[in-house]
Order: C-alpha cells, then sequence, then structure tokens
C-alpha cells in the first residue's frame, strides 16, 4: 500500500465533519497538511463550544423549537423535487425511501451530538477480512484503538455507579434480562465522580464539559448541551484547530469538479449560508465524509447531473442499514422514570433466549423540554425506545433518476429483520407492554454504496479509501463500509477515517 503525497502549498478539502469527515481532518492537520473542512450545518451551542471560543453557535432544539428547528430536510422517492429544505439549521435530514426510511443529522461534530455514544468493534467475525488484499482486521486494530483513545471511551462496570441498567432493570423480571455486553464495549461519557453532585470539568486543553447528570437525561439523541457525552466537535476538531485546522461551518458543497486541466485536479463549489453566497476552492485531494446519504446524493448529482465526475459503475450498490430497527416501548409502569441514567441503558433480551437479536434502548432524552402537557410528558418517561440491529445483507440499491435520489432496499430478505420483529412480539406477548415499530424499518446506520472493493469491478473506493477511476477524490465515511457492523458503527468509521489520514503521512 503506497503512502498518498502531497505539495508543500497544496490543501486538503474534507466535505462533513462527523466520524468520517473530523477525524480524517483532524489526523491529517495534526500531521502538517493544511486542511479545510465544509459543513453544512452549524456548531452547536454547548459547554465545551463555548469554551473553545466559537462565536456563531446554534441551540439544540429544545421546547418549542422542537416544531421548527429539529428538522432540516424531509425528502424521499416519492416527494416532488426530490424533497424540502425547512430549517438550514435543523438537526435531522429524515428520507423516506423504499424499504428504508433514514434518519441522520446536520451539525459540526455530524452524528456524534446524537449517537448513543456506545463504541464497539465489528461484531461480525473477520469483519474487514476478504474485501481487498490490502485491508484486514489486523491493519485496522490500532486504528480501533486511537479513536478509543482519543475519545476517552470507558468501560462500563458496576462499581460506576450506572442507574437504571438493563441489569438492574430486569434483575427480577419474569421475562426479560441484560443481554451479554459485545466484548470490550465502551461509552463516550464523562461520567461524574460522585452520582449526586455532577460538576463541570476544565482539561488539559482548556475545554470545559459538565458531567453527565444522570437525573436530567440531557445528553440523548437530542444533542449534550453540557457536553457529557463526547462529541467530535471537541475531541477531534479543536486541538486540529490550534494546528491550523479550518473548519467552515454553514457551507454546503453542490459539486465537486473533476479538472481536467489546470493547477488542481478538483474544484468544489459550496454555499455559504451565513450570507447565501457562492464559493469555490479548489485542492488536488478532496475526502468525501457527508454521511452515507449525502456522500451518494453529491457524487450521485456530480456524475449523472451535472456531468463533473465519471466511472464509478458500482456506486449505489451495496446499500445497508446495519438491521437497523427502532420501535416505541410503552412500558408505562406506575412509578417507572426510565429517563434517569444515561441514555442508552445495555442491551436486553428475553429470558433463557440464547439466539436472541441485539436489542438495545432506553429513555427518550430531554422529555422536560418536550412542548407537550405535563401528563403527556410523565407518560412518556415511563416509556423507551428500543433498537433491533445486526448483520443485513446490503442488497440495497441506491439510483438517481431526474435528479432525485432513490433508495430500493428488499428489507425482507435480511433475516435480521424478521428476528427482530419476532422478538418484540414475544416481548409483548409476554410482558403485555406494546411495542410500536413502523412496517418500514427506520435506520440512523446507513451503510454502502461506495463500498470498499478490490477493483473498480467490486468496489468504489481502494485501500486508501480513494474512488478508483477518480483520483485525488477519497471516501471516508460509512458509505465506503463493505459490510454491515451489526453494533453501533461510530468507531468502525472513526477507525476507516483514521487509516485514510494515516496513508498521506506526515507533511
Amino acid at each position: 500500500m503506497s503512502l498518498v503525497t502531497t505539495s508543500d502549498s497544496e490543501k486538503i478539502i474534507v466535505i462533513g465533519s462527523g466520524f468520517g469527515g473530523a477525524i480524517c481532518a483532524a489526523r491529517l492537520a495534526e500531521a502538517g497538511h493544511s486542511v479545510t473542512v465544509l459543513e453544512r450545518g452549524p456548531w452547536r451551542d454547548t459547554v465545551p463550544v463555548r469554551s473553545m471560543g466559537i462565536k456563531r453557535r446554534v441551540a439544540f432544539p429544545r421546547g418549542r423549537k422542537l416544531f421548527t428547528e429539529a428538522l432540516r430536510n424531509l425528502g424521499g422517492n416519492r416527494f416532488p423535487g426530490g424533497g424540502v429544505r425547512l430549517n438550514k439549521k435543523g438537526l435531522f435530514e429524515v428520507f423516506y425511501g423504499d424499504g428504508s426510511h433514514i434518519a441522520c443529522s446536520s451539525s459540526v461534530g455530524g452524528g456524534s451530538h446524537v449517537y448513543s455514544a456506545s463504541h464497539v468493534r465489528p461484531l461480525v467475525d473477520h469483519y474487514w477480512e476478504g474485501h481487498n488484499p490490502a485491508i484486514s482486521d489486523a491493519v485496522m486494530s490500532p486504528h480501533y484503538d486511537a479513536v478509543l483513545e482519543r475519545m476517552a471511551s470507558v468501560t462500563p462496570t458496576a462499581d460506576l455507579g450506572i442507574p437504571n441498567t438493563s441489569a438492574a432493570r430486569f434483575r427480577d423480571s419474569e421475562h426479560l434480562e441484560a443481554a451479554p455486553p459485545p466484548p470490550d464495549p465502551r461509552l463516550g461519557y464523562l461520567l461524574p465522580k460522585d452520582p449526586n453532585k455532577p460538576g463541570k470539568v476544565t482539561g488539559a486543553d482548556g475545554i470545559e464539559r459538565c458531567e453527565v447528570d444522570y437525573s436530567a437525561n440531557d445528553d440523548g439523541f437530542l444533542g449534550s448541551p453540557g457536553g457529557g457525552k463526547t462529541t467530535l466537535d471537541f475531541a477531534y476538531l479543536a486541538p486540529a484547530m490550534k494546528a491550523g485546522l479550518e473548519v467552515k461551518d454553514m457551507c454546503e458543497v453542490t459539486a465537486i469538479v473533476r479538472q481536467y486541466y489546470g493547477d488542481r485536479r478538483y474544484r468544489v463549489e459550496y454555499t455559504d449560508h451565513h450570507n447565501n453566497s457562492k464559493c469555490l476552492l479548489e485542492a488536488d485531494h478532496v475526502v468525501l465524509a457527508a454521511g452515507t446519504l449525502n456522500t451518494l446524493r453529491l457524487l450521485f448529482h456530480c456524475r449523472d447531473t451535472l456531468g463533473t465526475l465519471a466511472g464509478m459503475p458500482q456506486l449505489g450498490k451495496r446499500y445497508g442499514t446495519n438491521g437497523d430497527h427502532l420501535g416505541f416501548w410503552d412500558y408505562n409502569e406506575q412509578g417507572l422514570n426510565q429517563t434517569l441514567g444515561l441514555p442508552t441503558t445495555g442491551g436486553v433480551k428475553l429470558k433463557g433466549d440464547e439466539n436472541a437479536p441485539m436489542l438495545g434502548g432506553g429513555g427518550f432524552p430531554s422529555v422536560d423540554s418536550y412542548p407537550l402537557p405535563k401528563r403527556l410528558r410523565e407518560r412518556i418517561k415511563r416509556a423507551a425506545f428500543i433498537a433491533g440491529l445486526g448483520e443485513d445483507n446490503m442488497n440495497g440499491v441506491v439510483t438517481m433518476r431526474r435528479g432525485k435520489l432513490r433508495i430500493e432496499y428488499p428489507h425482507g430478505t435480511s433475516s435480521i429483520f424478521a428476528r427482530t420483529r419476532a422478538a418484540f412480539h414475544e416481548i409483548e406477548k409476554r410482558t403485555g407492554k406494546k411495542i410500536y415499530a413502523p412496517r418500514t424499518p427506520i435506520t440512523v446506520h446507513p451503510t454502502g454504496g461506495a463500498c470498499l472493493g478490490s477493483s473498480v469491478d467490486n468496489g468504489v473506493v481502494d485501500a486508501n479509501g480513494q474512488i478508483f477511476d477518480n483520483p485525488g477524490l477519497y471516501v471516508s465515511d460509512a458509505s465506503a463500509l463493505p459490510r454491515s457492523p451489526g453494533g453501533p458503527p461510530a468507531i468502525t468509521i472513526g477507525a476507516w477515517a483514521e487509516h485514510i489520514a494515516s496513508q498521506f503521512g506526515k507533511h
């Protein structure tokens, strides 16, 4: 595997700042490269970001703003024009495909603001083997270690005193029990030294964070205003910015143009939403990390609509969802408050079922901020979200027709969904507690479509993350993953991004 070389004056452009973008950009900047990140979302108004000195910040949606600022975009196969933008500073984008609906987020720091902060390696055996001769589990293992170290991930143990875990919640249950944890589970939270008195901590780098408040449950999928959850904006971007990384927020890329003549191989065109101006940057190396949905949308748009990229015959193939199947578990047990503790309380399974699919979940976050009557908020506190996930067949297809992105995903051909639905049904039957899950699965972990392969005939990117027939253009997010990890994919994406950055070497 050869190292990528760059010239002294050359800038690297990274599109997106989630696990694929922030980690790759930070490692490149810290290695001495000149790097600019273009992120369509805003900096979020959190304690750590304020301590970084960022002036322009947008709060997470709370109160009535849940109605006006939670959603950025709504789109899908059947939406006129492909979709509608509701709020350019919104937190989520929702896309309705055939057989798969997607929810993804938009912020500096990407999905780290809304993820469960569960850091686990792939749960399928030999995950990286057999896709490209230069990539293996052994090659990738140090990159996982690097992500876990940088994220300061902690191993959950009983002596940490985390309340309301599955082990405690179902200890005396007749029907349910805690599922065995995956190998080497980690959590990306700043846990309180004294659970009764969570405080503010200032790190050696000057970043301020508030320890997790177990009674508030304000560190979940609606963001972590106090910084109790470890997010990429301060874990990776903050130190890299001191090393020269430039982060341009509210800058939405509209085109990637391959230039066959001129000083630089690529021109990246974008809209700066701060002032609605059209801008461009040029570079020989562009790293695409906009998240699976938007990376595929950009590649298709540039190739099929604008004609500014070419090739990529495998683009859009092998799309998957990591087996995600989300539901609302209306437990409704009097005196129960499922919002206590961490946003995710650990795995659960039917007692004695050794072949159960992976089920996790926890109480809904930030419930006291919902613009709902108190009685309804208290009812929600007695409920929980439940999520099944596992390896799917990744046999979906993403295309673009007449400028509209389309997703066709035959979820019925992946056994993981039938297994999860059967488990939901049996839990309902044994406990008498209803689980409401949509017929079409909703995924927060879309994968594939620009997969790692050994050649242009079976993949989109090579062992360096570089698109085979577009030299200098890389994909570092989940769209490049060659199979479903089977568990939370955050650090697998991060390890891939670390690997790509390492191929550039020191500058």
